[in-house]
Parts: C-alpha cells; structure tokens; sequence
C-alpha cells in the first residue's frame, strides 16, 4: 500500500512503517500525531485511485519523530581581479515524521 501525497508545496510517497524527511513544520511538537489530506495518488494491490486534484476519502495518520537540519551547502562568490570573495553557508531545517497508517474511509 502506498499513497502519494503533496506537503508544503512537494510531493512524497508514503508507504507503513516508513520514516520520511518533510521540510520543517514549526508548529508540530515532538511526538504529536499529523494527518496528511492532500493525496495526490493511492495504490493497493495494484490498483491505482487517482484524484482530481486529491482523493478525499484517503488519509495519512504520521507521527513526528523529530527536527534537524540537512547537510550544509556551501555558496561561494568571486569577481576576478576585483578582490571580491564571499564564503557563506547554510543548512536547510527538516521534519522526520514516522508513516503511522494509511487511512481509507467509504469505498
């Protein structure tokens, strides 16, 4: 069973029991339970529902594990003969939820 859904303008796979890295969600505590409703697309024993934009009697019940942060990219700048150089880095926040289940209402 696996669900594709949309969060914070990306899209992902959910599959059970799985861990996932979504951008950061400030609002979230450690150990609170999310629910994801934009589905995007379902498959369940090789049938595939797809919704037009999202499916509405899917949903995602996760759980947040933690935050941290991505490895640092490094942005360097430099205008030759000019004696300009800049050295800046940075390291984009992320959320790690725990895919607790894939819920199915109706159909």
């Amino acid at each position: 069973m696996k669900a594709f859904f949309e969060a914070l303008g990306n899209q992902f796979v959910a599959i059970k029991e799985k861990d996932l890295y979504l951008p950061f969600l400030k609002l979230e505590k450690i150990g609170q339970q999310i629910l994801l409703q934009k589905i995007i697309l379902f498959i369940n024993n090789g049938k595939v529902q797809i919704g037009r934009p999202y499916l509405k009697n899917i949903y995602i019940l996760a759980e947040v594990i933690g935050h941290s942060k991505e490895k640092k990219i490094i942005v360097f700048k430099k205008k030759r003969r000019k004696g300009y150089k800049l050295k800046k880095g940075h390291r984009q926040k992320m959320t790690k939820i725990k895919i607790l289940s894939i819920v199915r209402h109706g159909t």
